[in-house]
């Protein structure tokens, strides 16, 4: 059993024991994270809408947007994943706005991921630790067709091609770190030294 069945089965225990507000926290962890893989992130998702309105929990309308830009980690995740779902050449300004802001990171990312996705031509503006970046959307790489993620997923097949679990998890690890690396796209030796020191790490999780 990898960690995310391992977690999609804890959550599910706290449900079957009414501990909602704990398998709520354990979701939004989950989704606090820049990438899950898309069945266990649909999953939790799904579940998380079941048990979530009987916890006061918030949604979330086109006017809440600008706020809730501004306030937790949560609540910008859920702004940044309502923008993901919209044309985003309608809110360009609002982008820049955001992405120019001492917001969250995992959400910026997760916003320019969507940018480049839909191939947006205007420039965008992003501030990250002191950085300043200006860049097309639409003239950079999905994260999982640039060389670097390329280049560290052949090695991570290489190193684990006898381990099918050890390569999930280092393929995850990897594209975290390729997607927080937006707006910049890991070059093919970045993407090597990467994919060495997730291996290291991975190879000592499992000697524990």
């Amino acid at each position: 059993m990898n960690y995310y069945e391992e977690t999609l089965l804890k959550i599910k225990e706290k449900i079957d024991k009414n501990e909602l507000q704990e398998a709520i926290k354990l979701i939004e962890n989950e989704l606090d994270a820049p990438y899950l893989p898309k069945d266990f992130e649909e999953e939790i998702k799904r579940i998380y809408g079941e048990i979530r309105p009987a916890n006061s929990a918030f949604s979330i309308s086109e006017d809440d947007i600008g706020s809730f830009l501004r306030d937790s980690k949560e609540k910008q995740l859920l702004a940044v994943d309502w923008l993901n779902k919209q044309n985003l050449r309608n809110y360009i300004d609002l982008c820049n706005e955001y992405l120019t802001s001492d917001a969250y990171i995992n959400a910026k990312v997760l916003l320019v991921d969507s940018l480049i996705r839909q191939e947006i031509g205007e420039e965008i503006r992003m501030e990250n630790e002191g950085m300043e970046y200006e860049f097309i959307p639409k003239y950079l790489l999905p994260v999982e067709e640039s060389d670097g993620f390329l280049s560290g997923s052949r090695y991570i097949n290489e190193v684990y091609m006898k381990e099918p679990s050890k390569i999930r998890i280092a393929l995850d690890l990897l594209y975290k770190e390729a997607i927080l690396s937006l707006p910049l796209n890991l070059d093919e030796e970045e993407g090597i030294i990467a994919a060495e020191r997730i291996v290291e790490y991975v190879d000592k999780a499992f000697e524990g």
